[in-house]
């Protein structure tokens, strides 16, 4: 789990804290610094006493479960009070050594060995499930599965032959749609990374509701990304259209302070714009700054303006 704090985005550790873990006082100074996990596509926050880091660094981490990670450093070191640390953070030991760092290259190699002896036991098992990628742990004595499968599987027998044959312990871990996209990475329809892989560090919830509040038309192929699920970007960007939205009258609503009738008849919310239809036939575009609103809640534009009734003579809906 994660959660949002004014300094930016933590992971949560078990429900079950470690024993004995006593929080810090709520108002003392913290240094952390963001590493990222080799196996995880967001940092995550880890105590960095009395160390020098940098970003670029290669760096050996003990989770708040006391095991041994090796990570990179993603993010500058920052100070911050205790409170708004949700639990038990990780911790940097030492930069890593040229040792560990040949270590996680070998495990590379491994992960490689162990993926095509996964899939191979998966069809001779004939296993409802796909294989999206191995990890080695840095002690090179753990490796997690990670899979997608539409249920439950069981796959006792796989990981029974699996730590057989690679004489490591096997986990393995089912993932999301979502959580898969991330891990795999990929380009959305905007042209750049998936948010799930770059930036975005926790999965909300996403609504059809969102995509109506932002004015998109509601097909499924355009609201989808490439995990099949909602867009990310429906979540994220939903506040600032609510924002906008409130500044701006709906559609079909009147305008007033002017002459003539003047309705909604568009909103281009990234613009903060709207397009009005004047009973003269014509258009009119209005940025949000131009209007105001009135105690009874309507809409009228701040600088009154006046069409001469005369231009409607002849057009479309005018006045005669």
């Amino acid at each position: 789990m994660t959660e949002e704090t004014p300094t930016g985005t933590f992971q949560k550790g078990s429900d079950l804290l470690p024993e004995g873990y006593q929080p810090p006082d709520p108002r003392e100074k913290i240094k952390v610094v963001g590493v990222r996990a080799r196996d995880a596509a967001r940092p995550v926050y880890h105590l960095m006493d009395g160390l020098c880091l940098r970003v670029g660094d290669k760096v050996v981490t003990e989770s708040a479960a006391g095991e041994a990670e090796w990570g990179e450093v993603v993010e500058s070191p920052r100070v911050l009070e205790a409170r708004y640390v949700p639990g038990p953070l990780g911790k940097v030991l030492r930069r890593a050594s040229e040792e560990e760092v040949n270590r996680v290259a070998r495990a590379v190699s491994l992960e490689a060995r162990a993926k095509a002896l996964c899939l191979e036991k998966i069809k001779e098992f004939d296993l409802p499930m796909r294989l999206i990628d191995v990890k080695y742990a840095f002690s090179n004595q753990k490796a997690t599965f990670f899979f997608s499968a539409e249920g439950r599987v069981d796959f006792r027998r796989l990981v029974r032959a699996l730590a057989e044959q690679l004489s490591v312990r096997v986990e393995m871990r089912q993932m999301g749609a979502r959580d898969e996209a991330g891990m795999i990475g990929g380009c959305g329809d905007c042209g750049r990374q998936y948010c799930c892989s770059t930036f975005l560090k926790a999965f909300d919830p996403i609504s059809v509701r969102m995509a109506k509040d932002q004015n998109l038309s509601l097909n499924p192929s355009k609201l989808s990304g490439g995990c099949g699920r909602l867009k990310c970007c429906l979540r994220f960007e939903h506040s600032h259209y609510l924002a906008v939205k409130k500044t701006l009258p709906a559609c079909k609503k009147k305008v007033g302070g002017c002459n003539c009738g003047a309705t909604v008849i568009r909103q281009d919310l990234l613009k903060e714009e709207i397009t009005l239809a004047l009973e003269t036939g014509d258009r009119l575009t209005v940025h949000s700054s131009q209007l105001t609103r009135l105690p009874t809640g309507q809409f009228a534009l701040k600088t009154p303006m006046e069409v001469p009734v005369a231009a409607a003579k002849g057009r479309p809906g005018g006045r005669e």
